[in-house]
């Protein structure tokens, strides 16, 4: 076993990429970022496949190569498949050492965004077609999730629905968009308390809007009556002849997982040794526990359990604005946040907190019972010889690997942003000089405004992708 142990504790990767990663994406270089994400694509190994997959996918779509992008979040879609099969070597390995020796599989919320993502490029491409086809994936991936979730864990997503509808709408699909606009509408409603994202002004206006173009005349009332902050004129249903332009915002970066690592004391004297490593090395980390290892394992009864915690990036920004202009016309609009993705993922990670601690506690118990047994064994073998020292030197060492061994899994889909923001306007067709600004929580305009010069067709629909990284 001990053999077993050297072999696997080094195995669950560095990822020292990301850190070049997060530079190039906050100094708006996608494309270095892609090529960083390519170069590591050894480093992350077979068991963390989905999740280069995802990564590279990510980076692809923030460059705007929205059709790489697309073939490399297809494969990761076959693979989340694929992987609902575990493999009993895994399963085994991840026991005897950590949870990172598990093939990658992903939070639930991140296959819903695989193909949120894909959805999102084919619309920036305007391939309706297929943004469709996407949007009918998310729906059979959020209905599976729900028969097989009870309880209150995460198993609908109020923002995966709101963009099918969005798509369904912009296909000319009015009854499927309605249906979804609906369901968006329960499930916000539904997730406030954890999703941090109340119903958007936006999805209000666009129930009126398709309720009065489908002629239901009472679930307009309904919504008239439920709603009244919504102006009617925005609700009514437009012109086929008006474009229609969509930006989608992306603010901040997702957050990140680290190691909780939480020392369980024996006996009187190890809760002093405890106490001391603590005020002396401050909190444990992965780069400190070789020491606090050393010194516990010889001691031998101090037990450690290495769970995973969420830490937020936060994002400076609050909303952004969007000013449309003809020479002669100004529209003007504000974002909504549709998406927290930090509270999503803090969501997920609760929904399987029972499960990661019992797992955890598990796996440490049996290790410290190994690393014992190892101890008695080796005492055994030379005790004709009087050698008792081998033995309490074999302890030692086992100790100290199943103490240096235990962490967390800690893996994620790190190129998400922190949350999602649309702005959604329509407009005669023509010329217009765009101008965006975004602005903090105290209202001030941060950096210089985004500025472009667009066409627009009779009828036409443009999506614009934002990525703000502050």
């Amino acid at each position: 076993m001990l053999s077993l142990v050297f072999l696997l504790a080094g195995c669950s990767g560095t990822f020292s990429h990301y850190a070049g990663v997060d530079r190039s994406l906050k100094a708006g270089n996608p494309d270095k970022a892609v090529t960083l994400i390519q170069e590591a694509e050894d480093d992350y190994g077979r068991k963390n496949r989905l999740l280069y997959l995802m990564d590279e996918g990510m980076v692809l779509h923030l460059a705007g190569r929205y059709d790489e992008s697309n073939t490399v979040l297809e494969e990761a879609y076959l693979l989340v498949e694929e992987l609902y099969t575990t493999r009993l070597r895994d399963q085994a390995s991840a026991i005897l050492i950590n949870e990172t020796q598990l093939p990658f599989e992903g939070e639930p919320f991140e296959h819903v965004l695989i193909n949120v993502i894909m959805g999102l490029n084919y619309a920036l491409l305007q391939n309706w077609n297929e943004a469709l086809v996407e949007a009918r994936r998310i729906d059979h991936r959020l209905n599976v999730l729900s028969d097989r979730v009870e309880g209150h864990a995460y198993k609908e997503d109020p923002f995966a629905r709101y963009l099918t509808g969005v798509l369904y709408e912009i296909a000319g699909d009015v009854n499927n968009a309605y249906v979804a606009y609906r369901k968006a509408e329960a499930i916000y409603d539904e997730a406030q308390a954890w999703s941090n994202v109340p119903l958007p002004d936006g999805l209000k206006t666009d129930l009126m809007r398709v309720a009065g173009t489908l002629h239901l005349s009472e679930d307009l009332e309904e919504y008239q009556a439920k709603y009244p902050e919504v102006v009617a004129e925005a609700a009514l249903p437009f012109d086929a002849d008006m474009a229609q332009l969509i930006v989608v915002s992306y603010y901040g970066r997702s957050p990140q997982k680290e190691d909780l690592y939480i020392d369980v004391p024996i006996s009187l004297d190890a809760l002093a040794l405890v106490a001391l490593a603590k005020s002396v090395g401050g909190q444990s980390t992965r780069s400190n526990r070789g020491g606090e290892a050393l010194i516990y394992g010889i001691h031998g009864q101090i037990a450690r359990v290495a769970l995973p915690r969420l830490v937020p990036q936060r994002t400076k920004i609050a909303y952004s604005t969007l000013q449309l202009t003809d020479g002669t016309t100004t529209f003007d609009a504000r974002s909504q946040r549709v998406y927290d993705i930090g509270a999503v993922a803090e969501k997920n990670l609760d929904d399987e907190y029972a499960s990661l601690v019992l797992r955890a506690v598990a796996r440490t118990a049996m290790k410290m019972a190994a690393a014992e047994g190892i101890g008695i064994g080796a005492r055994s073998a030379v005790h004709k010889n009087s050698q008792d020292w081998v033995g309490l030197v074999a302890v030692i060492l086992a100790r100290i690997l199943v103490l240096i061994t235990e962490e967390a899994d800690i893996r994620s889909w790190r190129t998400l942003p922190g949350e999602i923001q649309f702005t959604r306007l329509w407009i005669p067709a023509g010329s217009y000089n765009l101008m965006m600004n975004v602005v903090d929580g105290q209202g001030r305009v941060i950096g210089s405004p985004n500025t472009e010069q667009l066409d627009f067709r009779s009828g036409e629909v443009r999506v614009l992708l934002r990525q703000y990284s502050e």
